[in-house]
């Protein structure tokens, strides 16, 4: 299995509960830098000890997402993006708008050009700097 792994600037264990509540998944793990054991030879700082070392988030039929804390600054808007196909376009919507909330649209949530007409995608940052690309294919009705 492949599995993202994203690196947040002290936002982890936040990022993790609100993409478990947005998709229904669920937190598997989260282990704190307090967690380790102490080593005087390589402190921790109180701040830090907050901070998660390494969380796991299970996504229902989407797979997950693995990811930490980083202990140096980390760029927004870095060379990895996540997609999501959804099951219908419904829940592609509300998906990518709660998504979207404090974030930034790059690509609105719509029908693609030919020949994958028969389904929409959309682009947002989130305000993790996380870029999310949602799809999902069209219901299409014949009647």
């Amino acid at each position: 299995m492949l599995m993202p792994y994203v690196r947040f600037n002290g936002t982890c264990k936040e990022a993790f509960l609100r993409y478990a509540e947005i998709f229904n998944g669920e937190i598997q793990h989260l282990s704190m830098y307090g967690d380790i054991p102490e080593n005087p030879e390589m402190p921790i700082s109180e701040e830090l000890k907050s901070k998660v070392m390494h969380g796991q988030l299970l996504l229902p039929k989407l797979g997950g997402i693995s990811g930490a804390d980083s202990i140096s600054t980390v760029e927004k808007g870095g060379n990895v993006s996540i997609q999501a196909h959804l099951p219908n376009e419904e829940t592609a919507q509300k998906i990518f708008s709660k998504l979207a909330e404090a974030g930034v649209v790059i690509g609105p949530l719509g029908t693609n050009p030919p020949p994958d007409d028969n389904s929409v995608s959309g682009c947002v940052e989130d305000m993790y700097g996380v870029t999310w690309i949602i799809s999902a294919t069209k219901i299409v009705s014949y009647y």
